[in-house]
């Protein structure tokens, strides 16, 4: 017997809904008692359709048309908007119920509040026997491939049958589960304390890491621009004769708007790339030297994204200078491009 009380639908759309506890015993489903509970579903006969198979062991999505394919002639209809389940390890049968009469059931039920776990077809929920089972509103002809019908539609010898009630109705372990598919069961995820603790303690990790990630981030950015800061007074003293000031890109800034320019071209270069780095979202200057010959800045840059070369480069186009870069690749963890830096037009 299943672990978990069962909810029996009415073969007519007035009967009642029964359930029928673990103990066995039957009672009428009750909203005050019965829901937010979780049952095994037993759906009348009439609904559904067992048939036996002989498939090969194939993929789901495959297994499927090939049941569709082999059965059709049997059910003298086509299964589009048919619902098809199978039976489970050597259970070679499959179940064929319509899928809107499927989904309206699931949907009176949750709205009840009723937690659905199995769905089963009475005739193939109820353990074989001799005889057929009558009930008040249908005939139960249990078997493998059994069916249930209408008590108008039976025989004159089945009339004189006893009828029985649902106490007498017992479940079997062989039960082929409607809850398959795209109707199979959305349960939610639960962990034991002992996990919760284990995925909080993994979190805390993560984010200790993250953040001393970040750290050296920042160590690596201001020694990058320390070294940077260095270079570039290099590059002051060596293009002006003249020792840096503390600041000498503001110095460039400055002696480029007010005067003439050094028989170098170093300063006007400078102040041109300074420019277009402005007009540009953190990209930053790896290393950088000044080839007198070509009158150009040699430079490493650091890129956020992929698209930060081009964006650079309309930034340059801007402001009257011309940019080459080459290709971005991706060093230690940073986008790196090598670019060449110049004043004019292109030739």
């Amino acid at each position: 017997m299943s672990a978990r009380p069962t909810l029996i639908l009415p073969a007519s759309h007035d009967g009642p809904l029964l359930v029928k506890a673990i103990s066995g015993e039957i009672t009428p489903f009750s909203d005050a008692a019965h829901a937010k509970q979780t049952f095994d579903i037993v759906l009348p006969g009439q609904m559904a359709r067992l048939y036996s198979h002989e498939l090969p062991k194939m993929r789901d999505r495959e297994k499927l048309a090939a049941a569709r394919f082999a059965i059709e002639d049997r059910t003298g209809a086509p299964l589009d908007g048919q619902h098809i389940a199978f039976g489970a390890g050597t259970d070679t049968r499959l179940a064929v119920i319509e899928m809107a009469v499927l989904s309206a059931c699931l949907t009176q039920l949750n709205s009840k509040g009723i937690d659905v776990a199995e769905i089963y077809v009475d005739f193939d929920w109820a353990a074989p026997q001799e005889s057929p089972i009558v009930l008040q509103d249908r005939i139960i002809f249990a078997g493998s491939e059994g069916y249930t019908i209408d008590p108008d539609w039976a025989d004159d010898d089945l009339k004189t049958l006893k009828v029985s009630d649902w106490s007498s109705v017992h479940s079997h372990e062989k039960k082929l589960s409607l809850r398959q598919g795209e109707f199979s069961r959305k349960s939610p995820l639960k962990l034991p304390v002992q996990s919760l603790s284990q995925i909080a303690a993994l979190f805390a990790f993560a984010c200790a890491s993250w953040l001393a990630l970040q750290a050296a981030q920042i160590r690596a950015v201001s020694a990058q621009a320390s070294d940077l800061k260095t270079q570039t007074a290099a590059l002051y003293a060596n293009a002006t004769g003249q020792d840096a000031p503390a600041n000498p890109a503001l110095a460039v800034t400055r002696a480029v708007k007010s005067g003439p320019k050094t028989n170098a071209d170093f300063l006007p270069l400078l102040a041109g790339l300074n420019a277009a780095l402005l007009q540009t979202n953190n990209i930053a200057v790896q290393s950088m030297s000044y080839e007198a010959s070509k009158s150009q800045l040699n430079l490493r840059l650091i890129y956020p994204s992929f698209e930060g070369a081009g964006q650079l480069q309309q930034a340059v186009s801007r402001t009257g200078g011309v940019f080459r870069p080459g290709g971005v690749r991706e060093q230690n963890g940073i986008l790196i491009g090598d670019a060449t830096f110049e004043l004019g037009a292109p030739s």
